[in-house]
């Protein structure tokens, strides 16, 4: 059961996966043009819902309709001389990305008034083609601890344990293939980076309803400790980060509030299973996590009342 939900995620993932593939293709051929197709507008505004999907269309993103059911909307910057600049909008939560390639925007056609709920932004952590390892996880840690002061806080998925600084860097390199949550405010050395950019490390955030996910990939240029780096950000609404629990029904994936708290006690079992696992190898639990409020036991019984 819980092997599904996690290939029902991979599956939301692709729109994620192509885009990121596509970028550093762009990333490699545009080094060699020196027109490149450039979107009317140098920087864009994405939000969430029906808005985020007129604003799109008003901004000139391109439309694409997936037999799936999923559709998206796109843009991308071919200079490397002039990337994007995005403007994600969320309340007192916002930020900013420079040197944005590819954004993607989707939303599912079986729920059109829900409009936008996944964006997904392609970029590079650098101006610079070619960069250090250094520089690289410095910039990194730098637009971690942006997101950090406005307000995202770390989220750990409902299956997997809860362990901080090194103990979940040392975990998530254990684990190979694994999505696991890297504890934002531990800052790698130069070797444990080198060992990251590896595996493409994750960190993902949460706030007021929103996830997040950040995501590096590394290429190297053929000389030591320097490579082409590309980052991602994909920020989902709950109903769009929980949609893998309800593949099977239109009707459950539109109404997943009353259900989700029966599909997360698999997920809760597995945790404490691998908590209990890794407490005998020395690591240590951290029981002061704050999970979203999605995933208190009682949500969907609030839920339903609610209603």
């Amino acid at each position: 059961m819980w092997a599904t939900i996690k290939s029902g995620r991979l599956l939301w993932v692709i729109f994620a996966v192509i885009a990121l593939c596509a970028a550093f293709i762009a990333l490699m051929v545009a080094q060699y043009k020196k027109d490149g197709k450039m979107p009317d507008n140098q920087v864009v505004t994405i939000k969430f819902g029906a808005e985020g999907r007129s604003d799109a269309e008003n901004q000139g993103f391109s439309l694409m309709n997936h037999p799936s059911g999923v559709y998206a909307y796109k843009t991308h910057w071919d200079d490397p001389k002039k990337l994007g600049l995005v403007k994600y909008v969320q309340g007192k939560y916002s930020f900013e990305l420079d040197n944005a390639l590819i954004v993607t925007g989707l939303g599912d056609k079986d729920s059109p008034e829900s409009g936008v709920d996944n964006w997904d932004i392609s970029f590079n952590p650098s101006p610079s083609r070619i960069i250090s390892y250094e520089e690289a996880r410095d910039r990194i840690a730098a637009l971690l601890g942006r997101l950090r002061s406005a307000g995202w806080v770390r989220y750990i998925e409902a299956s997997d344990p809860r362990l901080v600084g090194k103990e979940a860097m040392t975990y998530a390199l254990s684990k190979s293939g694994a999505l696991y949550s890297i504890d934002s405010t531990y800052t790698p050395s130069i070797e444990e980076w080198r060992r990251l950019v590896a595996v493409e490390p994750r960190w993902y955030f949460y706030a007021d309803g929103v996830f997040l996910t950040l995501s590096v990939s590394y290429q190297s240029s053929g000389s030591d400790g320097m490579g082409y780096y590309l980052s991602d950000i994909q920020v989902s609404t709950a109903s769009d980060n929980y949609s893998p629990y309800f593949s099977d029904s239109v009707e459950r994936r539109r109404h997943w509030e009353k259900y989700l708290s029966d599909e997360l006690k698999s997920a809760a079992e597995e945790r404490l299973k691998r908590e209990v696992e890794l407490k005998v190898q020395g690591y240590t639990i951290d029981t002061t996590y704050q999970a979203p409020p999605f995933e208190a036991p009682d949500f969907s019984a609030k839920a339903g009342a609610a209603h």
